[in-house]
């Protein structure tokens, strides 16, 4: 009983986070224009499984450890500039919802909501990389991020530029 008590007392507490987070940006102007440019190819590179495998198997443990912990800090600092891009993605969704033209405030809602759900992954990855960080032969993180975020930087793109600029 204790336990299901913490935990949705944890739930909780992320999502009143999440929700001061999203809240927060809501005061700032969004432009696409200062969405700070992100190099997925590299993301990619940093969390491709393959590499992360060729990496184990030419290094020895420790070598391999260093680096790979240095690849973790590099994909956490992507991944921070992925969660700030998708504050300002928020913003405009959630401002383009109030759009007169319904077929507008539709594709801002499903940005909006999109962006959400691409603001909770990054939480979570970010905590995953902090975890692998401590031991990097375990885990490795997923490049499925860079994915969710060309996706919903690409719906966003796609809106009339008078209105999201």
């Amino acid at each position: 009983m204790i336990p299901v008590i913490g935990l949705a007392a944890v739930a909780v507490a992320f999502l009143l986070f999440l929700s001061y987070q999203v809240w927060w940006q809501s005061g700032k102007a969004g432009k696409i224009e200062d969405l700070s440019p992100v190099d997925l190819e590299a993301f990619r590179n940093l969390t491709d499984p393959e590499e992360v495998h060729f990496l184990r198997v030419n290094l020895s443990p420790k070598e391999f450890r260093r680096i790979q912990r240095m690849r973790l800090r590099a994909a956490g600092a992507y991944v921070s500039v992925i969660s700030q891009n998708v504050d300002r993605l928020v913003v405009i969704g959630r401002s383009m919802t109030a759009h007169p033209d319904a077929d507008v405030a539709a594709a801002g809602l499903d940005v909006f909501h999109r962006a959400l759900q691409l603001k909770l992954w990054c939480l979570l990855s970010l905590l995953k990389l902090h975890v692998t960080r401590i031991c990097p032969t375990l885990l490795f993180p997923s490049s499925g991020i860079a994915d969710r975020y060309l996706h919903v930087s690409s719906l966003t793109a796609s809106l009339p530029k008078k209105l999201v600029a």
